[in-house]
């Protein structure tokens, strides 16, 4: 069974009653609109967990017949705007293909997804040309009657819809289209729709919600542009400069945010609580495979193990030990996965490094076995997170997060207290790794492998530090200020250090596929040229690495002194 996606390009409008009759096409710009509408009559039923799981994540899934694109979709946000997964109706349209529930387990924990709304849209289409005859554009006029099915809640409105067909018009002219088309919508007196969605509106999410001049980027708006974007970020900027300048008058320099004012368990629960979410919304992400998916759900696993290390003292019992242990399976599942990515990543810039030495054809013979072997890591990583252990995993992370089992010294303490406790202890542990790592520098008989090594517990230690300070920073908690600028010297040597790991992974890749291609009798030259220009790279770097760790050390024993 296929699945279809595909990124929405649209924006919504609204009409005062009567005002739709006003709309003339024939002063649109640049396009010309078909001159008569196709109907189709459409009913969609929306399915969500009894706790709105899906809702709450800005996921909606729908089962949709009567239009021309009958199926299963699940819509989504992502960080380039909506998309939508199509899953064709099984031969018994109501049932639910297990290709949709596999994608959303992590989502919905198991829970049972059953309908929450029942949208029943007259919808009327017409096809926006471009100058040359091309379709470029769909404008539908939904007429919407809607049921609330936990409540019974009815609900009726109107509202258009124009949407950018998929390939048509580069991204840099689409605002084009959208001009030309407002131009006689506003024209005719309507507005942009204040509507997120059309199920928030079904659902009363939106009722007496505030006008669109009204809304904040926040509240489901479009963000400015342009200018006014760049104004806004400049303005807040502004702000929060003004603001610890004005902290530091008052002698708050040493550390500001909630951290300053909430208590200690406030603290754990919202970085454990935001680390949850993180590793659920990756989990969804994974299974889409949604590029740098794996790579983020790899961060999140390592931040929560990083969290549940430097609040230790603070647990009760061995629950936080076990799930660290579990999360650093699930790491080392995804680590596989982002070294093939890395590989991938690198090794035009290897070959271009060469100057010429490497044949085009053999460079793309290289890029090709490199990015194979990326997709079958990561066909992997999709098969592991649909096994119960890992829903198992999924769930109890979130349990703990909900109710983490706190000391009483934990409750004792305030926001800040356990914000410099949990940073302090991940500093100690970059220094103690750092200590060891010089001694075995300086003793006689270390080998290269073995530096290695120690270079990569160092940056492991490092960026626990980071994954650590910035949790509570999006969670509103910091360190006093002492602690924020000793995180940030170690961390500015986290990419230093990550070049070197990464030579690691591409030599390792290289001496890999050469073995490879000798058992097949296939020419070596090329991948022998970047073998031994990698070993090289790694050599140097591993033998400046030394002197980059005693740096470090040097830096965090002044600034913890």
């Amino acid at each position: 069974m296929t699945a279809v996606a595909h990124r929405e390009v649209e924006r919504k409008y609204e009409f005062p009653e009567g005002a739709e009759a006003r709309v003339d096409w024939s002063r649109l710009e640049g396009c010309t609109i078909s001159a008569e509408p196709v109907e189709h009559r459409m009913e969609a039923v929306y399915h969500d967990t009894q706790d709105m799981a899906l809702g709450r994540r800005l996921v909606a899934l729908r089962r949709r017949r009567g239009g021309a694109d009958d199926g299963w979709h699940v819509k989504f946000h992502g960080p380039d705007g909506r998309h939508e997964l199509q899953v064709p109706l099984l031969r018994t349209p109501d049932r639910m293909p297990a290709s949709v529930r596999n994608l959303l387990a992590g989502l919905t924990g198991g829970q049972e997804l059953r309908p929450v709304a029942t949208l029943r849209t007259v919808r009327k289409v017409l096809r926006i040309s471009d100058s040359t005859g091309t379709e470029v554009a769909e404008l539908a006029v939904d007429v919407v009657d809607a049921v609330d099915e936990r409540t019974g809640t009815a609900r009726s409105w109107s509202e258009w819809e124009v949407e950018i067909l998929e390939g048509t018009v580069p991204e840099e002219r689409q605002e084009q289209v959208f001009a030309a088309v407002e131009a006689v919508v506003f024209a005719a007196g309507g507005t942009p729709s204040s509507s997120r969605a059309k199920i928030a509106r079904a659902l009363g999410e939106e009722d007496g919600a505030p006008a669109e001049s009204d809304r904040r980027p926040h509240e489901g708006g479009e963000q400015p542009k342009g200018q006014e974007q760049q104004k806004s970020q400049k303005q807040q900027k502004g702000q929060k400069r003004k603001k610890d300048q004005k902290g530091k008058k008052k002698g708050k320099g040493t550390g500001g945010g909630a951290a300053g004012k909430a208590a200690g368990p406030d603290v754990l629960r919202a970085v454990l609580g935001e680390l949850a979410e993180q590793l659920v919304l990756w989990d969804f992400k994974v299974r889409l495979d949604v590029p740098d998916a794996v790579h983020q759900m790899r961060v999140t696993s390592r931040s929560l193990r990083s969290v549940l290390r430097a609040a230790g003292p603070f647990f009760e019992g061995d629950a936080g030990t076990e799930l660290d242990a579990r999360l650093r399976e699930l790491a080392r599942t995804l680590s596989a996965a982002r070294d093939a990515e890395v590989t991938a990543e690198l090794l035009a810039g290897r070959v271009e490094a060469l100057g010429g030495r490497v044949e085009p054809g053999a460079a793309e013979s290289l890029r090709r076995r490199a990015g194979e072997q990326a997709r079958t890591v990561a066909a992997k990583v999709r098969r592991h997170v649909t096994g119960q252990e890992h829903l198992r995993l999924l769930a109890d992370v979130q349990d703990l997060a909900a109710a983490p089992p706190l000391t009483e010294e934990c409750a004792r303490l305030s926001g800040r207290e356990v914000s410099d406790a949990l940073v302090h202890r991940a500093l100690r542990k970059v220094v103690r790794v750092a200590e060891r790592g010089a001694e075995a520098s300086t003793a006689d008989g270390t080998d290269a492998e073995h530096r290695l090594e120690h270079l990569h517990e160092v940056r492991k230690a490092v960026k626990r530090v980071r994954y650590v300070d910035d949790v509570l920073g999006r969670t509103g908690h910091r360190p006093g200020k002492q602690l924020r600028r000793a995180a940030r010297d170690a961390e500015d040597y986290q990419d230093e250090l990550g070049r070197i790991m990464d030579a690691a992974v591409v030599e390792q890749w290289l001496a890999a596929t050469a073995a490879a291609l000798g058992r097949s009798g296939e020419d070596r030259y090329a991948v022998g040229a970047l073998h031994g220009a990698e070993i090289i790279r790694l050599r140097t770097g591993t033998d400046g690495g030394s002197e980059v760790v005693g740096v470090l050390l040097s830096q965090l024993r002044e600034d913890l002194a």
